[in-house]
């Protein structure tokens, strides 16, 4: 059963921090949506991959003779034919080792088929600590560049890693030695978490056509921005890339956020050499083994702790899988579980080091919470034990120790602006006393609790991000807003049309959000990622409401005679006192304005989050029987999608503590396809799951919002296995935490 209790009295406006329906909800309930593998075109041809069954090999031979021949086949690539100078060595095990395009599905599947090709196996390296060694294979022979545009400047001050590093990082803050010196109680552990795999519904699909010297792909694309900058410098700038929006996307989580190597490259070429569109679509083996995954990560923290409970020291090292190519995530991955810590948690003394490894395992990639959600399961973890071998109450350990509004973080030395730390606890904890059932004298009971902290935005002292979004009003009084922002299921569209109705006065049914194209001149930095769409296209949508109300009551001045300062707009009228004229009657051609907002901050989002677990003490069977997800949201624009981003990051967070895992047995997937890897159902789902919405209203948002999305995956993981630790007296450091790692658990101590 979901339940949410009354939200307490906040600042009423017409159309934001109310329930609006979904914009895009009627095409998907219909079946009207058109996602990007129901496209077509006009001389459509159909694409597929050969995919390597090794994980690093060397091309010897390639013969596509056989596979040319066969009726409807309209082209056969091999590797080093591709575009973005590939070369002749595969890297991971679902590698492109040749391509074709043909008329039919089936055409293609023959001449997959018919190609004949030898691979030399070469050594490969799988686990990440020994890839940066100087024993172990080198993986690329030079710094790669494969797909990413810049990759920013590493100084690598560790000694023993000698190759294969992806990024690197490193902080020191304070006097860490000296912090566990002063400190009661210390305590060091290794945490493992998975590699996790988006299951998106929707799989990767690549629309590739040229226009004269312009390369137009339609996809599923959340930061195109990057994307068509990448793809541009892979392709040696012969030719301008546009990715265009699908009419629907089925989700993402961070799965369709970048370019993926066997996907554009492929599509591209053989539309280049055959002069007709192209459509290549994953397969579901491929969506696990050539789509990216969440970066597996092992962490080692050391923490020091008072009697009374402070935090004295934290030291945290690092090593992260990558996979084959570089994407930019490994340093995003990094910056991540550097920085949030430090957000979370006053640490006066705080070390870090972390590298990004390449390995020849499957690729690794954006997924929601990417870094967050595994540094936040160590350190909930780790506070957690650390806390309860001292013997103080894990709640009073963070309590004491939460950042508030006003601190300044020792990294940035900028403060923390808004912080609902204190109130998701008080109201969360209130809610799952009152939903948690009485214990049942058959099965172990336990309950758990964690906190999270994560950006909103990807901006930084070093990094401006930036937007632009544009409103246009037509001569009948409906308005379109032009984002940058992707519709990924989010709900982007819906939130970003309540906030342009409400400073512009204009009905929401009459305000259409969509994403930018090139013509539009619109400037967006990053598309849909990082918590950014209602945060920082809300401030430029209302930056471009202001200009455009403006606009509106100076045409009605003169038109009426009417002093500006005495007109509003509001419902689709210019009012004058009880006076009130159709905006029609004002227009006579398109009116629009375009705001333009750009930050070096960004702002922290909170959670604190509760789980209540039983399990079987004869099979370890795990239930997860009550949750509670109390999140600082700063405003909530539309409250029921906010609540249903919540219920999402559950589910995703009890994949994580309890279920999936991409299994690979030196880079070879064991279960990659949905009969043998487990993701969630409504069976792994709570018998009660209750939200709390705390608005801390965060000055910089508008009105007041912050990011939701990311930040409420974060503490999902830790209160679930935290809650298995508090019934079963064991703690687990490596995730996911599976019915078997409990019975085994179980039957140890016993003996």
């Amino acid at each position: 059963m979901n339940r949410q209790r009354e939200q307490p009295e906040r600042e009423r406006h017409r159309t934001v921090g109310r329930n609006t329906h979904r914009k895009e909800a009627r095409g998907k309930l219909t079946g009207e949506a058109r996602y990007p593998t129901d496209l077509d075109r006009p001389n459509l041809l159909h694409a597929g991959i050969l995919r390597s069954q090794q994980s690093h090999a060397r091309i010897e031979r390639v013969d596509l003779d056989d596979a040319t021949a066969i009726d409807g086949v309209a082209s056969v690539v091999s590797r080093t034919d591709l575009l973005g100078d590939f070369d002749d060595r595969v890297r991971h095990y679902g590698d492109v080792v040749a391509a074709v395009a043909a008329e039919t599905p089936a055409a293609v599947a023959r001449a997959l088929d018919a190609i004949e090709y030898e691979l030399d196996p070469l050594e490969s390296v799988h686990d990440p600590a020994r890839s940066v060694r100087a024993d172990a294979p080198r993986i690329h022979a030079e710094t790669p560049a494969y797909g990413q545009p810049v990759r920013h400047p590493r100084h690598v001050e560790n000694d023993d890693y000698e190759q294969n590093v992806d990024d690197y990082h490193r902080l020191s803050v304070g006097d860490v030695e000296a912090g566990f010196e002063a400190a009661d109680h210390v305590l060091e552990s290794t945490y493992r978490t998975p590699r996790v795999n988006h299951c998106n519904l929707d799989r990767h699909c690549c629309l590739a056509e040229f226009d004269g010297d312009k390369l137009e792909l339609t996809e599923t694309i959340g930061n195109r921005t990057h994307t068509e900058d990448a793809l541009e410098r892979l392709f040696d700038e012969e030719f301008e890339v546009e990715i265009l929006t699908p009419p629907a996307a089925g989700s993402s989580f961070g799965g369709h956020s970048l370019e993926t190597l066997t996907l554009e490259p492929v599509a591209a070429t053989l539309a280049r050499e055959t002069g007709r569109p192209v459509k290549l679509v994953f397969d579901r083996e491929a969506e696990f083994t050539a789509g990216d995954s969440r970066h597996p990560t092992t962490l080692t923290l050391r923490a020091g702790l008072t009697e009374d409970g402070t935090l004295t020291a934290l030291d945290v090292d690092i090593v992260t899988d990558t996979g084959p190519y570089p994407n930019g995530v490994g340093h995003i991955v990094l910056h991540n579980c550097q920085d949030r810590p430090l957000d979370l948690y006053r640490l006066d003394n705080y070390r870090f080091e972390g590298v990004s490894a390449f390995t020849n395992n499957t690729p690794s990639g954006e997924y929601r919470g990417i870094g967050v959600a595994q540094i936040t399961w160590a350190l909930e973890s780790h506070v957690d034990e650390l806390a309860r071998q001292a013997g103080i109450d894990p709640v009073a350990v963070r309590r004491k120790n939460w950042v508030e509004t006003g601190y300044e973080r020792p990294h940035t030395g900028v403060p923390v602006t808004s912080c609902g730390l204190q109130d998701c606890l008080m109201r969360g904890r209130e809610t799952f006393e009152r939903l948690s059932e009485d214990a049942d004298e058959d099965r172990l009971y336990g309950w758990g609790m964690a906190s999270g902290a994560h950006s909103t935005t990807p901006a930084s002292a070093r990094n401006t991000d930036y937007t632009e979004a544009k409103l246009v009003l037509d001569a009948e009084g409906a308005m379109t807003a032009v984002v940058g922002a992707v519709e990924l299921g989010q709900g982007a569209e819906t939130a970003l049309a309540q906030i342009a109705a409400e400073r512009t006065g204009i009905p929401i049914e009459r305000v259409t959000v969509r994403s930018k194209t090139h013509a539009d001149d619109v400037d967006d930095k990053y598309g849909s990622i990082a918590s950014r769409s209602t945060y920082l296209m809300g401030r430029a949508i209302a930056e471009a409401a202001e200009e455009l109300t403006a606009t509106l009551r100076e045409r009605a001045s003169d038109r009426l005679g009417v002093p500006m300062d005495e007109l509003t707009v509001a419902d689709g009228e210019i009012r004058d006192g009880a006076e009130a004229t159709e905006l029609a009657e004002l227009i006579t051609e398109g009116v629009s304005a375009t705001g333009r907002t750009e930050t070096t901050r960004a702002p922290s989002s909170f959670g604190v989050h509760f789980a209540g677990v039983t399990i079987d003490p004869e099979t370890g069977g795990v239930d997860l029987r009550t949750y509670v997800a109390a999140q600082d949201v700063g405003y909530a624009i539309n409250p029921a999608m906010v609540e249903g981003q919540l219920h999402g990051a559950v589910q995703d967070g009890v994949e994580f503590a309890t279920l999936s895992e991409l299994q690979l047995d030196r880079g070879i997937p064991e279960n990659p396809n949905l009969a043998d890897y487990p993701v969630s159902s409504p069976h792994e789902m709570p018998a009660e799951l209750a939200v709390e919405i705390v608005e801390s209203n965060e000055a910089s948002g508008p009105y007041g919002a912050k990011g939701v999305g990311t930040p409420s995956i974060t503490p999902v993981a830790p209160a679930i296995t935290n809650a298995i630790r508090d019934a079963v007296g064991t703690r687990f450091t490596t995730a996911p935490v599976r019915d078997e790692d409990v019975f085994f658990a179980l039957r140890e101590g016993e003996r």
